[in-house]
C-alpha cells in the first residue's frame, strides 16, 4: 500500500533535488527523509533515486511514479478541502421532501434562503402525499420530510416545525357566500372534494371533525377524492363541491374573490407540520442547518 506521507516526501526530494532541501520542505531531519524514502522503495520494490555524490537524481521508476503521486496528493487535497466544505455545510447535496402543501408553498421559499449563503449546495426537492413523504425518509431516498400528519412508524422522530391553518373553502356565488362561520349541518349535503387517504390534508380534516364529534368524513357527500392540492383547487373553480384545504393553497382566489374562506363552526382546523427524519441515522451538516433555519424562522413567527 502507497503511504501518502512517503509519497509528500518522495515530491519533496524530486522538487528539491536533494535530502537536505527536502529536509526542510517537510520539516523533518534529514535521516528521518532517507528513512522514509527507503521505506517507500521497498514497498514498491525499486529505487526510486540515484544518490551521485552530491546529486539526488529519479530512476525511470521515479519518473513512473512522479505523476501519479502529484495527482494522489491533488485527490487528496482536493477530498480534504471538499470534507472541509461539507463539515462547515458550505457544499454538497441535500435531499429533501414535502407533502402536498409544505412542498408546494413552504419549501421552495426555504431552499431560496437556505441557499443564498450556499451558493455550491445542491438541493433535491421531492413532492409527495403525507404517507409518501414518511416512507421516502423511512427508506432513506430523503434525508429530511416535511409532512402533515405525525404517524405511528417507531424508526422516524416527528418534529413539530410549522402551523398551518385549514379553512372551508365556498365557490364565488354559493348559497353560504359570505358567512365567516358555517355549521356542519349546513355542508352535510353539499357536494363535498376530499384528498385521497394517506394525504395529510385529508387526515388533519378527519381528525378535527372527530374531535368536535363528527364521525369523520362519513356523514359529508362525497363526490370525489382527488390526488393533489391543485387539483383539488381547479375542481373548486369548476364547481365541482366544497372542500376543506389549507388556507395558503388558495390565499390568491380568496383575495381575488373567487372563492369564500370560512371556519366551521365548533372545529378547530388548525394542525402541524411535522419535520421527520430516521431516528438511527446521522444527519449531514446540510441537513442539521436546514434543520436550524426551519427553528430560526419559526422563532421569529
Amino acid at each position: 500500500m502507497l503511504d501518502i506521507h512517503q509519497l509528500r516526501i518522495f515530491l519533496a526530494v524530486w522538487q528539491e533535488k536533494g535530502f537536505s532541501g527536502a529536509s526542510r520542505a517537510v520539516y523533518l531531519t534529514q535521516p528521518t527523509v532517507s528513512g522514509h524514502i527507503k521505506a517507500l522503495e521497498e514497498a514498491l520494490n525499486t529505487k526510486l533515486f540515484d544518490r551521485t555524490g552530491k546529486e539526488v537524481l529519479p530512476t525511470k521508476a521515479g519518473e513512473a511514479l512522479y505523476p501519479y503521486a502529484k495527482q494522489i496528493l491533488h485527490l487528496v487535497a482536493e477530498a480534504e478541502e471538499a470534507m472541509s466544505a461539507f463539515v462547515k455545510g458550505e457544499s454538497g447535496r441535500l435531499r429533501i421532501g414535502g407533502s402536498n402543501i409544505p412542498g408546494q408553498y413552504l419549501l421552495p421559499d426555504l431552499i431560496g434562503r437556505f441557499k443564498t449563503s450556499r451558493k455550491d449546495v445542491n438541493i433535491v426537492l421531492r413532492i409527495s402525499d403525507t404517507a409518501g413523504i414518511i416512507d421516502m425518509v423511512a427508506s432513506g431516498e430523503i434525508e429530511l420530510g416535511i409532512a402533515g400528519a405525525c404517524l405511528e412508524r417507531p424508526e422516524l422522530i416527528f418534529e413539530p416545525c410549522m402551523d398551518d391553518q385549514m379553512v372551508l373553502i365556498v365557490p364565488k356565488g354559493h348559497r353560504l357566500d359570505g358567512l365567516s362561520e358555517i355549521d356542519l349541518n349546513d355542508v352535510l349535503y353539499e357536494p363535498f372534494i376530499v384528498r385521497e387517504k394517506g394525504s395529510g390534508s385529508r387526515l388533519a380534516a378527519e381528525r378535527a371533525l372527530t374531535s368536535a364529534g363528527w364521525p369523520c368524513f362519513d356523514r359529508l357527500n362525497i363526490v370525489a377524492e382527488i390526488g393533489s392540492t391543485e387539483a383539488v383547487r381547479q375542481a373548486i373553480k369548476a364547481g365541482l363541491g366544497l372542500a376543506i384545504i389549507s388556507r395558503q393553497a388558495v390565499e390568491e382566489e380568496i383575495r381575488t374573490g373567487i372563492f369564500h374562506a370560512a371556519s366551521l363552526k365548533g372545529v378547530d382546523l388548525r394542525r402541524r407540520f411535522y419535520l421527520l427524519w430516521r431516528k438511527d441515522r446521522t444527519l449531514s451538516p446540510l441537513a442539521l442547518a436546514f434543520i436550524d433555519l426551519i427553528k430560526s424562522i419559526r422563532a421569529d413567527r
